[in-house]
């Protein structure tokens, strides 16, 4: 069923566009009342442009099926599609299956079995958290099929992966997983009525007709600096790794907190060796500067105490046997005056306690990287009298690490992640299939078949139409609230958490719905234009804020579907089957994964 921009014109369909036309009209209201609601229904509008948290702009809703140029390839050379049902989807996954490197090709088997795990509970009416729905939803029986085809890991394997797909027939793509492979097939799905789910999260590498699943950096530093500021927390440091990624992080780290209403104070980086990492901290730290200021308010002391002593008193007193010149004992200094000056000397033990004075010019610190070099980072900042008590530290999801739990430092850091109620019922489920634990990249491959079963069942003549996939009230999946925007970035709704000695706490959760998602963002426009008002030099334009299409209730206005769709909500009524080629794409051998019995 691969459908090119002349399979839509010419004689195969034989049906007027009119009809085709009411067809996606049709089904977006089927998607309203089929799929459980989740939110309350926003005003009509001819807008169905998403808000941008990022301040990046769509591209238009336009179907590059109609538009774009087919970059043609000899699809005789690859392996014709199995037979199956004339009411058949296809749904191709793109993974690594034979990659060189161990760790990715264990993942790709992994996110293999999610997306058998997904098939499987669409067909069996089976949810990952253990629920069931029963009853055709539109009309006869709909079979989709889940085929595998082996990417090898690398750009020029994904490219011909997309081709023995297409040749296939295929109808709807799920992957691939780098960057870089997004990157090569987006030429060959141009001008294809072919669309694709790509587990990325480089926004550079989204398309028109690609959508990106993974969770995107700039709308992870949006949520954490936003929830920040809300606090009352608007000026900012930062310590980013150096190169590449930590310049990328820093242009989106720089453009959320001036959209938001903050100032960045300071910015340092520092380079990947531990023992490196000492002189950019204490360069944020101003800890030169401060040990210097504490020293000379300690000489101004010093020679206030001495001043208010007489000759034969300073005779009596022990002389400091640290100090190059005849200095008196600091401690007994002091002590001498305890009656007689007793505030200079609660001044002089305050001080004593610290090694640096005066206050740091930012009230949190952002910190963009986990694992190793968090952890060598982390410890650096008290040191040098960053005190975390007194400023907060930040992150990214990369924090959502048990192992940080063990690091004081950060403890009472926030840091932006998916909620993990999902998760824990999807893990629980997945090892009883499976009998091994599943990656945190599974969920992904789960909620990219789930939604493309779904939309396969409820609009069987058209499932993957642009207002089906950009439904502005999205779906809800295992990583919470998603929705797909033109362009091919996707937005999700996150939680902020604190880092604590057990598990990290809820500061904000989660949105249930983009009703709830778009009035925080309407609450965090607000804000940003009052501190705008109070300080100028942060004024930014409005609709590079967000989308144009929020009401003045901060609802998302929308003229498609009203509802979320539930993607952990299973599809019944279907036939479905998995063909796998494990060996190389194009090689279309079936199989069966253990079917859901728990």
């Amino acid at each position: 069923m691969n459908r090119s921009a002349r399979d839509i014109f010419g004689a195969q369909k034989n049906k007027p566009r009119e009809n085709a036309a009411r067809r996606i009209r049709a089904a977006a209201v089927l998607l309203c009342v089929a799929l459980a609601a989740c939110g309350a229904p926003s005003p009509p509008s001819s807008s169905s442009q998403s808000g941008l948290a990022n301040g990046q702009k769509p591209a238009a809703a336009i179907d590059p099926a109609f538009v774009a140029p087919i970059e043609e390839f000899d699809t005789a050379a690859y392996p014709p599609a199995p037979p199956r049902a004339d009411n058949a989807i296809t749904i191709g996954l793109l993974l690594p299956m034979s990659d060189e490197r161990r760790a990715i090709g264990n993942l790709a088997g992994h996110l293999y079995e999610a997306a058998q795990l997904a098939l499987f509970d669409s067909a069996t009416g089976r949810t990952a958290q253990g629920g069931s729905q029963t009853g055709a939803i539109n009309g006869p029986a709909t079979e989709v099929v889940l085929r595998l085809h082996d990417t090898k890991g690398t750009p020029e394997g994904a490219r011909e992966a997309v081709k023995a797909a297409i040749a296939a027939d295929v109808d709807f793509l799920v992957g691939p997983l780098f960057a870089a492979s997004v990157e090569a097939i987006v030429p060959l799905l141009q001008g294809r009525d072919i669309k694709a789910l790509a587990f990325s999260n480089d926004s550079r590498a989204a398309n028109n007709n690609l959508w990106l699943m993974g969770f995107l950096p700039e709308q992870n530093i949006d949520r954490v600096v936003s929830q920040a500021i809300a606090q009352g927390l608007t000026r900012f440091g930062a310590l980013l790794p150096e190169g590449p990624y930590g310049a990328r992080i820093g242009e989106q780290f720089n453009d959320a907190v001036r959209r938001f209403g903050g100032t960045v104070v300071q910015v340092e980086s520092y380079p990947p060796d531990a023992k490196d990492m000492f002189e950019p901290v204490k360069k944020l730290a101003r800890f030169e500067s401060r040990t210097a200021a504490h020293a000379a308010e300690m000489t101004r002391l010093k020679n206030e105490a001495l001043a208010l002593l007489s000759a034969e008193e300073k005779a009596a007193l022990p002389r400091d046997k640290t100090a190059a010149d005849d200095a008196l004992e600091p401690d007994a200094l002091f002590k001498s005056l305890a009656n007689s000056a007793p505030e200079l000397v609660s001044a002089y033990e305050a001080l004593k306690l610290t090694e640096t004075l005066g206050d740091i010019p930012y009230d949190a610190v952002f910190l963009p990287e986990g694992g190793l070099a968090l952890r060598n980072l982390a410890p650096l900042l008290p040191y040098f009298d960053i005190d975390p008590k007194r400023v907060k530290f930040i992150g990214t999801a990369l924090w959502d690490d048990p192992a940080l739990s063990q690091e004081p430092p950060l403890h009472g850091g926030w840091f932006a992640a998916p909620d993990g109620r999902n998760w824990s019922g999807f893990a629980a489920r997945y090892e009883t299939v499976y009998r091994r634990a599943p990656p945190r990249l599974a969920a992904m491959a789960y909620d990219g078949v789930s939604l493309a079963a779904r939309l396969a069942t409820i609009a069987p003549n058209n499932p993957f139409a642009l207002p089906l996939l950009t439904n502005t009230n999205g779906f809800a999946g295992i990583d919470g609230i998603i929705r797909l925007r033109p362009g091919g970035l996707n937005e999700r709704g996150l939680a902020v958490r604190e880092i604590t000695r057990t598990t990290p706490l809820a500061v904000s959760t989660a949105p249930a719905s983009f009703v709830v998602h778009d009035r925080r963002l309407r609450s965090a426009a607000a804000l940003a234009e009052s501190l705008r008002q109070e300080n100028p030099d942060l004024a930014f334009p409005q609709n590079e804020f967000m989308g144009d299409n929020l009401g003045q209730d901060g609802t998302m206005v929308n003229d498609a579907a009203n509802t979320l769709g539930v993607l952990t909500t299973p599809l019944t009524n279907s036939d479905n089957r998995v063909d796998a080629n494990p060996n190389r794409a194009g090689d279309f051998i079936e199989a069966t994964a253990p079917s859901p019995s728990n």
